[in-house]
């Protein structure tokens, strides 16, 4: 029982693989909210269909042992070779490195890339629960443990991965290390007291033996000669084919790319074009610098959040500045600025007035208890809710906070001269609207991307180009295209309004915030117009969503069972509001998982390892909640009542969860018991992890007493609670979240569960009266 415990830890801790192919996928395809929302369902979906599709042939199978050996085996093989395809998909398919793609590409090249390991990863979990059930009076509590030790595998392979294994070893090291512990747990099941040999299977077995002491030995000699770091400096090549890939590096926050042609090196961050040198976007960064440092009389001290050693800190040490803060979350990408930039770059960095500080610059607002004349923000566009917070209400309170009384703070949006589509109206017209809700005055400098600067003193954002000018002689600025011609020019009031108009006359958007971020939204929009163009309409409408327009569907839900009946005779088909309540509660763990993390990031700033503790969080929570369920469903006597009641919590807790949260916006960061916010977090996910633990082995348990096969039950169960994941991760992170808010994102997770609890009760009434 022990080796068969400990091969399915490892099937949960396999599932840090998941992590290192997103990972490695968004370097091909820039990873836009929607992007990840796309990989992360693939691959719930293709765990699903293993789990569904070929769960039925485990309760079919005579040697499940065995099999279950060899799935081991095939998943050591293919653990390295998915990192490797994942490489080489976009050479594949003829996508450049860099290159922005839609939706379409995304979706059937991550499905190709995942399909192998997934499709066999699900069919593991219903072989898993059919092996541990042979012979077991109580099969529904095996099922029960293969869900817990899978969810304690994956909490722990998640803290290894977060705290050890992504600062010391590269994707294919941990690859071949799980596939390693994978043969290693495939060994110790080969024994034999762990499985029956018969005397014409014995030499099959002693067959497969040799195969995983072999593959043991060469994937430890690999390791210890060094041939799996040949292998992947030759498939980082692969990824980045036809450019000069001259750097290539993994931290925690993603990937460090840099190419060179000629004497240009170009950087990349995750596969996102960030800047090159020695010859930056020059126009770029001088407008983005010099506008804001211009309007301020003396600008001593600078705050600037992001793009720094792509030319901007140069260009603010052209001022007559006394002391700038640069903040710059990842460490690595400086690291590799100073090994690849030229002289002038590094000297910017080696500046005396400069402090470089690697934070998130949320949290580093929050904290730092000084004040700045200027807060220049030169990020991405918010396309992803974790740079979304860069652009909310909030996050501009937290600004004016730390300005001094004549102080200016610059942000920067994509736009266009020649034409302001609906799309990029409405990103400009929420970020403008949002600003001027924070500051007394909000001026648009427009042009191919639109400054933005706000401040609460209006005079300074009164002054006009001659002023400006004025100024920019007296500070003697040594600029390559900015000129006083140049100024006169962006700053000619005519020029301005006719630029400006469409965004200021556009309708009416919501503001930008945090626990309500519409400007990812917009932002979503904005780029898949650009694929799609006829989507447009599509998304148009989404953005008019209401809370009520889930009133409906879930009273459907309801209403049609019902008023067909459920028929005395309770046979499976009749338990199909088992099953949905399964799919509602998946789609309520990860909705929940989405919340929290968005709170934590917007409360307290991007700090990696809390991130994989509000995960770890929820996994722990999941396996208490089955284990405590193993231990007392066979106590229950109305199964269906119980489950219903575990429904109507989940309910009550969406509820609380949307009180809690929307009052820690609101200030309250804190309970009575004065609990960090961190904690709170976690033990909400905990609870919500909890929740959902609980409903697998009764719902399990449900569908083995109406006569059910083991693997089939747990296979498609187990399909149903991915597949409620999978529906969780697309609405929640794309559209629920940025579209309504959180707390009305809440309110639809009860609604749904809601709809499944009624739909309980009735079968509950019907089995009873049966």
């Amino acid at each position: 029982m022990g080796r068969f415990i400990f091969a399915f830890l490892i099937l949960g801790l396999t599932d840090i693989i998941q992590v290192l192919l997103i990972r490695e996928l968004i370097i091909n395809f820039q990873g836009t909210e929607l992007s990840l929302g796309v990989i992360l369902a693939n691959w719930m979906f293709l765990l699903a269909l293993g789990s569904w599709g070929l769960g039925r042939l485990a309760d079919r199978l005579l040697g499940r042992v065995v099999v279950f050996i060899v799935t081991q085996i095939l998943v050591s093989a293919i653990l390295p070779s998915q990192i490797l395809l994942a490489r080489s998909i976009n050479n594949l398919v003829g996508i450049e490195p860099g290159e922005a793609v839609g939706l379409l590409p995304i979706f059937y090249c991550s499905l190709i890339v995942l399909a192998p390991l997934g499709v066999l990863h699900g069919f593991q979990f219903a072989l898993a629960s059919r092996i541990l059930a042979a012979g077991s009076d109580a099969p529904a509590a095996a099922v029960g443990k293969v869900y817990i030790a899978e969810a304690l595998g994956c909490m722990a392979g998640g803290i290894m991965f977060t705290y050890l294994l992504v600062h010391y070893l590269h994707p294919l090291e941990i690859a071949l290390g799980v596939g390693l512990l994978n043969l290693a747990s495939a060994l110790l099941l080969l024994r034999p007291e762990a499985i029956a040999w018969r005397t014409r299977g014995e030499q099959a077995a002693k067959s497969l033996v040799c195969v995983v002491i072999l593959a043991l030995g060469l994937g430890a000699h690999s390791l210890a000669a060094g041939t799996i770091d040949t292998l992947h400096d030759l498939s980082a090549r692969w990824q980045w084919k036809g450019h000069n890939l001259v750097y290539y590096q993994n931290s925690i926050y993603g990937n460090i790319s840099i190419t060179q042609r000629g004497e240009q090196f170009n950087f990349y961050e995750s596969g996102l074009p960030l800047f090159s040198v020695p010859n930056p976007d020059i126009a770029f960064n001088e407008e983005v610098t010099h506008f804001p440092m211009l309007y301020h009389p003396s600008p001593a001290k600078v705050l600037l959040i992001g793009g720094g050693i792509g030319g901007t800190l140069e260009q603010v040490l052209k001022h007559p500045v006394s002391e700038v803060h640069y903040l710059e979350l990842d460490p690595l990408l400086v690291h590799a600025a100073r090994e690849y930039s030229p002289q002038p770059f590094l000297r910017a960095l080696e500046d005396p007035r400069v402090r470089v500080k690697h934070v998130d610059g949320r949290f580093f607002i929050k904290t730092v208890g000084e004040t700045y004349d200027v807060v220049i923000v030169t990020l991405p566009s918010p396309s992803t809710l974790q740079l979304n917070r860069f652009y909310t209400r909030e996050f501009f309170d937290e600004v004016a906070s730390i300005l001094n009384p004549s102080g200016i703070l610059s942000a920067v949006i994509p736009s266009s001269e020649a034409y302001l589509s609906r799309e990029m109206i409405a990103q400009n017209r929420c970020l403008y609207q949002t600003l001027e809700q924070a500051f007394g005055s909000v001026l648009i400098i427009p042009g191919d991307y639109n400054i933005l600067l706000a401040s609460d003193d209006a005079g300074l954002l009164g002054q006009g180009a001659d002023a400006i000018g004025r100024r920019f002689e007296a500070r003697d600025l040594d600029t390559r295209l900015l000129t006083i011609e140049y100024i006169r020019y962006k700053l000619n009031p005519a020029r301005m309004e006719r630029l400006s108009a469409p965004i200021l006359a556009g309708n009416d958007v919501l503001t930008n915030r945090d626990l309500h971020p519409i400007g990812c939204y917009y932002d979503l929009a904005l780029w898949n117009i650009m694929f799609y163009p006829r989507s447009q309409g599509f998304f148009h409408w989404v953005s008019g969503m209401d809370l009520w327009w889930f009133a409906v569907p879930s009273a459907l839900l309801v209403l049609i069972p019902m008023g067909i009946g459920f028929r005395r005779r309770v046979s499976k088909p009749r338990l199909m509001p088992v099953t949905a309540a399964v799919v509602t509660t998946g789609v309520a763990g990860m909705t929940f998982s989405i919340v929290m993390l968005l709170a934590l990031q917007t409360l307290e700033g991007y700090l990696y390892q809390r991130i994989a503790i509000i995960i770890a969080a929820f996994m722990l929570g999941l396996a208490f909640g089955g284990a405590y369920m193993n231990r007392i469903m066979y106590r229950l006597r109305r199964e269906v009542l119980a489950l219903a009641k575990i429904e109507a919590a989940i309910v009550v807790y969406s509820v609380l969860v949307a009180l809690i949260l929307a009052s820690m916006s609101a200030g309250a960061t804190r309970l009575p018991i004065f609990l960090p916010t961190e904690v709170l977090l976690s033990i909400l996910n905990c609870v919500a992890g909890f929740l959902a633990g609980l409903e697998f082995p009764l719902a399990n348990k449900i569908y083995l007493g109406g006569g059910g096969r083991v693997g089939q039950v747990a296979g498609s169960l187990y399909a149903a609670d991915l597949l409620g994941g999978c529906l969780g991760a697309i609405l929640a992170s794309v559209f629920l979240v940025p579209v309504l808010g959180v707390p009305q994102t809440c309110f639809v997770i009860a609604m749904l569960n809601a709809a499944s609890l009624a739909l309980l009760i009735a079968l509950a009434n019907a089995r009873r009266g049966a």
